[in-house]
């Protein structure tokens, strides 16, 4: 049989070793799912690229450049982002000018409004790249820097699809596996401590049932002696006073033989001297005849 203290300690690092696997699955499944929404973050970003270098910036003509869109220019880019932009994922577009006026959004209340921060980053990501992705909120924007008309002036397209859909399509698979993993290491730890605990408790027990032992078997050679049997537990021919009594009662069965072995030889000999006297008198009697 195994030491329990060894056993304890086999135990505790197996609960030890299982949280910490636990927590790494956890790790793991958490970093896929990071580099799941990094990679669909920018798989929208392209998407959102090719549709605005494809679809928008070949209907923007050099007048677009200047001015707001308004009645029938309005009404002919709606009815083209509508049909060929507006459609799943993509929820809203706008269209900024180099300054960072809006020159078209779906909504028309976002017409004509400016934004100076717009401006600066429209010609940040000219110098950078020609798109970049961002989550505001519940929202993913993807801008696009566009190049209109001859002289290539800057334009910039925005396009708003939900951050929430990319999340959920990231989370599918591994990420409800964090909290499964986290709720595991969480209960192997708990059983870390149970077991140390009982063990320990087990421990004291067993080192005070040892004591309680060695105490009393040290009383038991200091007396000189073991721990009294009960007597009538003991055979009869080991009872107090059996051997006694046996010697009393052939004691007792001696004396009574020598008694009625002197009581026949007392009744012998009377016999013997009635008979010696009467010899005697019979010889009287007859002399007398």
């Amino acid at each position: 049989m195994s030491d329990p203290k060894q056993r304890g300690k086999d135990l505790r690092a197996l609960w030890a070793t299982l949280a910490v696997i636990c927590l790494l699955g956890a790790g793991v499944a958490y970093g896929v799912t990071r580099y799941r929404l990094y990679e669909l973050e920018q798989q929208a970003t392209r998407e959102a690229r090719r549709l605005a270098v494809d679809v928008i910036e070949p209907a923007l003509t050099p007048n677009d450049i200047s001015a707001p869109m308004r009645g029938d220019r309005q009404a002919q880019m709606r009815a083209l982002v509508e049909s060929k932009v507006l459609t799943d994922p993509i929820k809203a577009v706008r269209i900024w000018s180099g300054d960072g006026q809006v020159v078209f959004a779906d909504d028309p209340k976002l017409i004509a409004e400016r934004e100076p921060a717009m401006r600066d980053d429209i010609h940040t990501l000219t110098a950078g790249t020609a798109a970049h992705g961002s989550v505001t909120g519940e929202r993913f924007r993807t801008l696009v820097v566009m190049h209109v008309g001859k002289s290539q002036t800057l334009m910039a397209a925005e396009l708003i699809r939900s951050h929430t859909s990319l999340i959920a399509k990231a989370k599918d698979p591994w990420y409800p596996w964090i909290a499964r993993a986290i709720r595991f290491a969480i209960a192997f730890a708990v059983l870390y401590v149970v077991t140390w605990v009982a063990f320990a408790a087990f421990d004291v027990v067993r080192r005070r049932v040892e004591r309680q032992r060695a105490e009393a078997k040290k009383q038991d050679v200091a007396a000189g002696r073991r721990a009294p049997v009960a007597v009538e537990d003991l055979p009869a021919y080991m009872q107090p006073g059996f051997q006694q009594e046996v010697e009393a009662r052939r004691h007792a069965e001696a004396e009574a033989a020598s008694a009625r072995a002197e009581r026949d030889e007392l009744a012998r000999r009377l016999e013997e001297a009635r008979i010696a006297a009467a010899e005697p008198a019979e010889a009287s009697v007859t002399q007398s005849a």
